[in-house]
């Protein structure tokens, strides 16, 4: 779905999903125009993009490498894996009273899945999370 090209015919404001308005452009031949618009309301504005794009960044540098993930939980963590009827693999990780469980969709494997576990009670405990603030 290209952009069309052709005359504007108006330019309405419209509001996007990060609640801010801006203005979206009607062609006089536009057979996309509902698409179009529909994704423009669904999508943030580029300040707002940015702004997630760089908060998202500082959280990924906070995090602890995959090696140091795995050493940051404690003696006594229990993990359960569990294979679903669709092939997809689930797990739990139960670490100094706080549980993380999710199922991973994306077709990776167990070991993927415990990182990605180490990865979620990382991030809900904060406990080896680097400061963000400081860089």
């Amino acid at each position: 779905m290209a952009l069309p090209t052709g005359k504007i015919i108006a330019r309405p404001m419209v509001v996007r999903a990060c609640g801010h308005s801006q203005e979206f452009q009607h062609y006089a031949v536009d057979k996309y125009r509902a698409q179009r618009l529909a994704k423009f309301q669904q999508t943030r504005c580029s300040d707002c993009a940015a702004k997630l794009n760089e908060e998202q960044q500082k959280i990924s540098e906070a995090m602890p490498k995959k090696g140091e993930l795995l050493r940051l939980l404690p003696i006594g963590t229990q993990v359960s894996l569990i294979r679903t009827n669709d092939g997809a693999w689930g797990g739990k990780l139960i670490a100094d009273g706080t549980s993380v469980d999710m199922i991973s969709n994306d077709g990776s494997g167990p070991q993927a899945l415990i990182v990605a576990l180490a990865k979620l009670w990382v991030t809900k405990t904060g406990v080896g999370l680097k400061d963000v603030e400081e860089k």
